[in-house]
């Protein structure tokens, strides 16, 4: 990462500056691909628009109306300088920006680092022009840019994920570097798509936002393959810098009422922008997607002061329900409990988990005050719920679970193909080191852990996972890959990893409860799964 940071450097003499417009929250607003493709036109956008303040939502923050692919046409004029297709845009750049700013509105532009613009072969994107652009976008009134990533390498191929055009930060860092020479501000939108390596990294310093995945679309499936993609962003997001887990699908008639629920609160628990791809129109939207959009509590722990994104803390892979966690402003903390099975199912929530022993909680969902909660709570969910709980007053607990030590990879006992990786300093957390559990069969099994009784135990599992679900992402791609745990023998249980960093020497910790241990020495056995590679694995830390 350090030698494409020099190389940008050297190419622009200085480094980028990070002077673009950054938002407090996570930018709120509208965008028209969703629902009308790369099909926009000028009525389309002010309709919308207008929609926006009829119904309540300009209000409440979603004031960025963001024209997508399509607005130009193929040829730009003798100053090198975009044109609107003035057939489906009469008014022009400056005309629908005027007509934006009058409603109280943002005006959200669209183009990108590549040879054309996606979703066509002839409309033109930035590449070469990145200057011209920046001031025409700025000469148009513009106040936000959203830079996508079609045609990065050729002017054949739409989406390419290989190349080094599309997986440099080069293109995005360039066009930064001109929206900070106008004299406008304005948001910087990154959709890179989270190809390469280091996205929290080159990112968060110059775009307000950043694509963390491919596209999401009309599926339930894809709600779980961008959650796991966005849990390692905690180490990067911040005020001002947000992890985009791309538009929203409420209101498209894709989900269930609660998987819009759902949906809507990951996103905000993540401080992923919230943008609207439906009709703003209630003879197109159900009032209950309406609902979801307008509701208030969930809308402030996505705007809340303190930037923070909300972490997994717990997984429960074959049970299908995790636990999430979020430092709120005020003392406060938000709990997400999300059911992941098409079934309902109850669970048991041990505040523990959060290292709290008592608090004062509200069900958000239900807009209901449970009073104080202590201990272990009963949830009973929905197929596809996430129960949204605000805890405040919260009073820690007196003690915790104590590390009772930690185990590298390196010093277990390989077999069936499973292979040590040595890694570079600094690398592969903490142990420096870390194995390799690819093939049917391959196991590490470390022994002489010492546990002072029996039972159930709480387990750190260092781990590194790195395998994007980009050209999968149409089809059942995850971004999870699943490894096995058994102790001393029994049962080898479940448990699926999402990415864990900016590439494969980053690791992560996924805390899991693992049974099966007995007072004194146990062996603890990581495996593949099936047929598909293991995350690679560093290490263990037990606790008691």
């Amino acid at each position: 990462m350090k030698s494409l940071i020099l190389t940008w450097a050297l190419l622009l003499e200085t480094p980028v500056r990070a002077k673009l417009k950054k938002t407090e929250g996570p930018p709120m607003g509208w965008n028209s691909y969703n629902y009308y493709n790369c099909n926009p036109n000028e009525q389309i956008i002010k309709s919308n628009a207008q929609g926006l303040v009829d119904l309540g939502l300009a209000e409440l923050g979603y004031v960025y109306v963001t024209t997508d692919c399509g607005w130009m046409i193929p040829q730009r004029d003798s100053q090198n300088r975009m044109q609107w297709n003035t057939n489906l845009f009469p008014s022009g750049g400056a005309g629908l920006g005027e007509y934006l700013h009058g409603l109280g509105l943002q005006f959200g532009l669209y183009s990108g680092g590549g040879y054309y613009q996606c979703g066509s072969n002839n409309l033109p994107a930035s590449l070469g022009y990145e200057e011209i652009d920046a001031r025409t976008f700025a000469e148009w009134g513009g106040d936000s840019l959203k830079y996508d990533n079609c045609y990065a390498a050729s002017r054949t191929v739409m989406a390419d994920y290989s190349s080094p055009e599309a997986t440099s930060p080069e293109r995005h860092q360039k066009m930064a570097a001109a929206l900070d020479d106008v004299d406008r501000d304005m948001a910087y939108y990154i959709c890179q798509w989270g190809l390469g390596d280091n996205l929290g990294e080159w990112a968060p310093p110059i775009g307000n936002t950043y694509r963390i995945s491919n596209d999401i679309y009309n599926e339930w499936r894809s709600i779980w393959r961008i959650t796991n993609e966005v849990v390692p962003f905690y180490k990067s997001t911040t005020v001002g810098a947000y992890p985009d887990m791309d538009m929203l699908l409420v209101g498209l008639k894709a989900l269930s009422l609660t998987e819009e629920r759902f949906h809507f609160s990951m996103w905000a628990l993540a401080k992923s922008p919230l943008t609207i791809g439906a009709p703003i129109d209630s003879n197109l939207m159900p009032a209950d997607s309406l609902d979801v959009l307008s509701n208030e509590e969930i809308i402030a722990i996505n705007q809340d002061e303190l930037g923070k994104q909300a972490r997994l803390v717990r997984r429960y892979t074959e049970e299908e329900w995790d636990i999430w966690a979020g430092e709120l402003s005020g003392s406060r903390m938000v709990l997400g409990i999300s059911n992941w099975k098409n079934q309902a199912q109850t669970v048991n929530v041990d505040l523990l988990a959060v290292n709290i022993s008592s608090a004062t909680a509200r069900d958000v969902w239900a807009a209901k005050d449970l009073g104080t909660i202590s201990g272990v709570q009963k949830l009973e969910l929905e197929g596809h719920e996430m129960r949204v709980l605000v805890l405040s007053d919260i009073a820690a607990a007196s003690s915790v679970p104590a590390s009772a030590g930690y185990y590298a990879a390196a010093d277990g006992t390989y077999a069936g193909g499973a292979n040590k990786v040595g890694c570079s300093s600094g690398e592969c957390a903490p142990a420096g080191s870390k194995a390799s559990i690819a093939r049917q069969g391959a196991t590490v099994a470390l022994g002489g852990v010492t546990a002072s009784s029996a039972g159930t135990k709480l387990v750190g599992v260092d781990f590194i996972n790195y395998e994007l679900a980009i050209g999968t992402a149409w089809d059942w791609g995850s971004n999870t890959r699943n490894m096995t745990v058994a102790v001393n023998g029994g049962r080898a249980k479940r448990w699926a990893f999402p990415i864990s960093g900016g590439d494969w020497s980053e690791s992560d910790r996924m805390l899991i409860e693992v049974d099966g241990f007995v007072a004194g020495d146990n062996t603890v056995t990581f495996g593949v799964s099936g047929s598909a590679p293991a995350p690679d694995f560093v290490g263990f830390e037990l606790f008691e």
